[in-house]
């Protein structure tokens, strides 16, 4: 056989591979697609009551959102989201009777990155920024994912400042270590090479391999509208943002400084999250003292969207536990 019929039919098995892919990619989507969604026929939206820019320490800014009155819960969101991740707890969490405050991490959202860029001690940083620009007391931070590691950061890092303000932490679908962090030149090399390759999100933009991808950050039977509000999010997000946040949590490594938090926590994850596994959340409630973990069977690492009733009910009774509040309310809507 010639090289030139040995190379011809190489090219058209990749050429059936890659049809056979685009097919598979079309039957995952048309499934995920048909599936049950009780919230297809309405939008997936963030509404609040007012708004709030402030300032960063490094010249960006902050853009907050809230709604309700009453205690008050801030909700931090995780890598590539924004405030929309919160869009169901902003409103059955104000209807319990809280003061809901949610925010873009900067660079995500409405937020401006400032001249320090993204680090993991801006996160500390931007989250206290955020409970003193606005005098906010005897708070609950709800951090997921890179927000609980911003919430981790705030009460090692800044601890007069969470024993002053935060009555307790929730955190959701987090980790506090990179698989990276036990070898520093490793994660440096990682991040040298993340920063010389093409922006991998933009895959995503794909109909259906988009969906298909996006699909990864939830558990069992994910409802098509919140895997696409997810993706629109990643989507919205700029491509610098989506390199530099992820890059700088290459070298995370909080886990021998967990004994340090001092206030209520309460640990959430879906034991089928493939992003921030359980083992992680396990590793986190036996370091922080006292803290309680909460495992949601078949869920994923988006609780916000895909288990939004149950996550409302363990965040509201945590709140009213440690802010000492009792008030009957709409747990989810």
């Amino acid at each position: 056989m010639s090289a030139w019929k040995r190379a011809g039919l190489a090219l058209g098995a990749l050429g059936a591979l890659a049809g056979a892919g685009v097919a598979a990619q079309r039957v995952a989507a048309r499934r995920l697609r048909s599936g049950t969604d009780p919230d297809a026929s309405r939008p997936i939206v963030a509404d609040f009551d007012a708004t709030w820019r402030i300032p960063s320490h490094d010249g960006g800014e902050i853009y907050v959102v809230e709604r309700g009155q009453g205690p008050v819960i801030v909700l931090s969101h995780g890598v590539t989201l924004s405030v929309r991740t919160w869009a169901k707890q902003l409103h059955s969490l104000a209807d319990a009777g809280f003061r809901v405050i949610a925010f873009d991490h900067r660079g995500h959202g409405a937020s401006v990155v400032g001249h320090s860029g993204h680090t993991i001690e801006n996160l500390g940083v931007d989250l206290v920024s955020v409970i003193e620009g606005l005098d906010l007391r005897d708070v609950v931070i709800v951090g997921h994912s890179m927000g609980g590691i911003a919430t981790q950061m705030l009460c090692i890092e800044h601890p007069e400042i969470a024993r002053e303000r935060v009555a307790g932490i929730v955190l959701l679908s987090t980790l506090a270590s990179s698989p990276l962090a036990a070898n520093p030149r490793l994660a440096k090399a990682s991040v040298w090479v993340a920063d010389r390759l093409p922006d991998g999100a933009a895959v995503l933009g794909l109909r259906d391999l988009g969906l298909v991808l996006a699909r990864v950050g939830f558990g069992r039977h994910p409802a098509a509208s919140h895997v696409e509000a997810t993706r629109e999010m990643i989507l919205s997000t700029s491509p610098a943002t989506r390199r530099d946040a992820v890059a700088a949590l290459a070298g995370l490594n909080l886990s021998a400084r967990l004994g340090e938090i001092d206030r209520p926590t309460l640990v959430i994850c879906g034991n089928a999250d493939l992003i921030t596994p359980i083992v992680e959340s396990r590793r986190i409630a036996r370091r922080i003292p006292g803290a309680r973990l909460e495992t949601v069977e078949g869920g994923g690492h988006m609780l916000m969207f895909e288990r939004a009733e149950l996550l409302d009910r363990l965040i509201i009774d945590f709140a009213r536990e440690v802010q000492g509040s009792e008030r009957p309310g709409v747990v989810s809507r």
